[in-house]
């Protein structure tokens, strides 16, 4: 189960992409010398692309299932645990919260809202 700072926002059929982001480098080449230098300068984080379906009885159900997402677009960075059961550390969420442009489906429950998000890993 996928979860943020303990929490299971992210509703039913999710799926967690995880996506390294490139490490600092410096390149550097000298007049008259052959080839060329690299400097690692650390990396620089990930990316968690995470797809999902909110459900609720009612619509207003859903309303609050996404506030209660873009409520953690609060600057802090906590604990997110991916499908693996793996924590990650220092991961924000900055409201990179997009839903299907169909709008909510009617269901023979209620109502569901597929949804894509991204969150960021700091380290």
């Amino acid at each position: 189960m996928v979860t943020y700072d303990g929490n299971n926002i992210f509703g039913a059929a999710v799926q967690l992409q995880h996506v390294t982001h490139p490490s600092a480098q410096q390149l550097n080449a000298f007049f008259g010398v052959s080839g060329s230098q690299a400097l690692y300068g650390g990396g620089r984080g990930r990316m968690f692309l995470i797809r999902g379906i909110l459900l609720g009885r009612t619509v207003a159900d859903l309303n609050a299932a996404e506030a209660s997402i873009r409520g953690f677009a609060d600057g802090q960075a906590r604990v997110l645990v991916d499908p693996q059961g793996r924590a990650w550390p220092n991961v924000i969420f900055r409201g990179e919260y997009i839903p299907d442009g169909r709008g909510p489906l009617a269901t023979a429950g209620g109502w569901a809202q597929p949804y894509r998000a991204v969150f960021h890993g700091l380290t």
